[in-house]
């Protein structure tokens, strides 16, 4: 196919040749032509295609080995006899996969065994079946009996405010979003908002950006000793936000040589676009939305008696307008 960006593939699906009662990913196998350098097993490539009336994307592929690759495009329980589907594959995203041409060897039926959350096919219910599945293994959420620490910076005159709660002995720290979004007075970036819904006086509205930062530096005795942690984005999609559909890449600006960077949505994805469980929003009880950015150990990223944090959030496609962030999450696992 010489234009990703228009494809017009139309693919018609028959399963006589497949087991009854049996669920099937169906993956399309290609290759983009040239040399292409890969850093890490998955690649964003968003291809859209068409269902019937409903368009759909999936994000991600999978590199095969050296060249081919496999992205999946739907799942289905093959409960009939020759169940029939049909779809247009309309493009790949020309700024990620180049102007150039791409080969498409074919479809490949994958069975699909008994793995974690892959029994539902809507995305209101992979979020339910996240959030049921995920809440054995994390740390549950303090109640109100939480403290208040009010911190006046260094010139004497700001004043930022966190709180620290203790769970099975360890500590549990929150931080509010004027505190870790890196130059969160920027007006043309950010919109301060007063909030009463919120532990925290206020939380930050972001603006057209594709690219966000989280930077700060939490103190030795606001985390346990020797404990290994969970960072979590704790936030709300503003009515007006219409984008953060596709998902976004989060990096660990202090381990620049590691190529490999965390992928997370603050929309619940497709099946087929969930590689990750840590990667999806969760309901909280506090009505906002959070979603793990990070996981780390309190001692190994322990400096001059501070734990820094540098996180570079970037949106693959669109801009993180009308984001509501209300802080970070510190929870111990």
């Amino acid at each position: 196919m010489s234009n990703v960006s228009s494809l017009n593939i139309k693919i018609k699906v028959r399963s006589q040749f497949l087991s009854p009662g049996v669920k099937y990913g169906v993956h399309l196998v290609f290759k983009i032509c040239g040399p292409r350098k890969f850093l890490s097993k998955f690649l964003y490539v968003n291809l859209t295609y068409k269902m019937g009336n409903e368009t759909f994307h999936a994000y991600f592929a999978t590199w095969r080995d050296e060249e081919w690759m496999t992205i999946e495009l739907f799942r289905f329980l093959n409960n009939k006899k020759n169940t029939k589907f049909e779809a247009l594959l309309e493009s790949f995203s020309q700024y990620y996969c180049g102007s150039g041409a791409i080969y498409v060897e074919g479809l490949e039926f994958r069975v699909i065994h008994s793995v974690k959350h892959e029994e539902t096919e809507t995305t209101e219910n992979v979020q339910q079946s996240l959030k049921s599945n995920s809440n054995k293994d994390d740390v549950q959420q303090p109640q109100d009996d939480h403290v208040m620490l009010k911190r006046t910076e260094d010139d004497g005159k700001s004043t930022k405010f966190i709180t620290l709660h203790e769970v099975n002995r360890k500590n549990y720290l929150m931080l509010s979003a004027k505190e870790v979004l890196y130059d969160s007075s920027n007006v043309k970036l950010f919109h301060l908002k007063a909030s009463s819904q919120s532990r925290f006086q206020e939380v930050v509205e972001l603006q057209p950006q594709q690219v966000f930062r989280i930077y700060c530096k939490i103190k030795t005795q606001m985390l346990s000793r020797d404990t290994n942690y969970s960072c979590y984005l704790i936030f709300k999609l503003s009515e007006k936000c219409l984008g953060l559909h596709c998902p976004v890449k989060v990096r660990n600006l202090l381990h620049r040589k590691n190529k490999e960077a965390k992928n997370v949505y603050f929309r619940s994805p497709s099946p087929w676009n969930l590689h990750d469980i840590d990667c999806v929003p969760k309901q909280r009880e506090d009505g906002w939305m959070e979603v793990n950015l990070w996981k780390f150990s309190s001692i190994n990223e322990l400096k001059n008696d501070c734990i820094p944090v540098n996180l570079k959030l970037i949106c693959y496609e669109g801009t993180m307008s009308h984001l509501i962030v209300c802080g970070l999450e510190f929870r111990p696992m």
